[in-house]
């Protein structure tokens, strides 16, 4: 399996990681699986274009902005606090900031202002991060998943 390939690496890696996540989705194990399979989307990219993998995962945050989130929670989830990132404001990141609480009231993933949403949400995995947003781990998963699959540039070799 070319793994190396973006498209494929989404196919075969991402989506199904993904899917078991949404399947399961008050599992930390699979929240945090999920953010480092789709930040080492990089990585692939970073092959794909002779491009150091920093700056792949730049070029993907300046085109999808929650790419930043992920690359948090992953960072975070691996060396248990996020010390150095491009967003200062989410330094301080622990994995143990990962909770588990309702999906975020609003279909494209927002809270309202006070954090709340609406006690018929289901639970998932949540996190508050160091600038005081509140994200909803599965929705940003999936939201960053699918601008990557409908990203005609970023799949092409």
């Amino acid at each position: 399996m070319a793994f190396s390939r973006p498209r494929i690496y989404l196919e075969q890696l991402a989506r199904p990681m993904c899917n078991r996540f949404a399947a399961e989705p008050t599992s930390y194990d699979l929240a945090i699986a999920s953010c480092n399979i789709i930040y080492h989307f990089a990585d692939v990219l970073a092959y794909t274009r002779n491009l150091q993998p920093h700056v792949a995962a730049q070029i993907i945050a300046e085109r999808i902005p929650k790419f930043e989130t992920i690359q948090a929670l992953a960072n975070a989830g691996k060396h248990v606090e996020l010390r150095r990132h491009r967003n200062h404001a989410l330094n301080g990141l622990k994995a143990e900031d990962l909770v588990r609480g309702n999906a975020a009231a609003f279909s494209d993933g927002s809270y309202f202002s006070d954090g709340s949403t609406f006690s018929d949400m289901p639970e998932t995995v949540v996190v508050t991060t160091p600038d005081g947003r509140l994200h909803d781990v599965l929705h940003t998963c999936m939201e960053v998943l699918v601008a990557l699959e409908e990203s005609d540039d970023f799949l092409r070799v």
